[in-house]
């Protein structure tokens, strides 16, 4: 369980150094969605994505033990993605596998 909070942490800190460096170096987002949009399968990209995001929120949601915290974990996650699932996974980990034991 450890290993897997620290790959956790690990990788959404690589991420979200990523996202910094994407700002940095190339601006702004905007102009790339709209190409991805203008195709079919980047729009298919994206609608699976924001599927993923919206799937994980909803277990957040569930699997908190209240209900405003799993909202506003929910909601952080569709708004800025897989960045703040690692930090879920980071913090809650460990109360998740308790609760997967019982």
């Amino acid at each position: 369980m450890i290993a897997m909070r620290i790959l956790s942490a690990v990788l959404g800190l690589a991420f979200a150094g990523s996202i910094v460096w994407g700002f940095v170096a190339g601006g702004s987002v905007v102009p790339v969605l709209a190409l991805m949009l203008a195709e079919p399968w980047g729009a298919v990209t994206l609608a699976d994505l924001y599927l993923g995001f919206v799937l994980v929120a909803g277990l957040v949601v569930l699997l908190e033990p209240e209900r405003r915290n799993g909202v506003l974990w929910g909601a952080a996650i569709v708004l800025f993605g897989n960045v703040i699932t690692a930090a879920w996974i980071v913090f809650r980990l460990p109360v998740i596998m308790a609760r997967l034991k019982a």
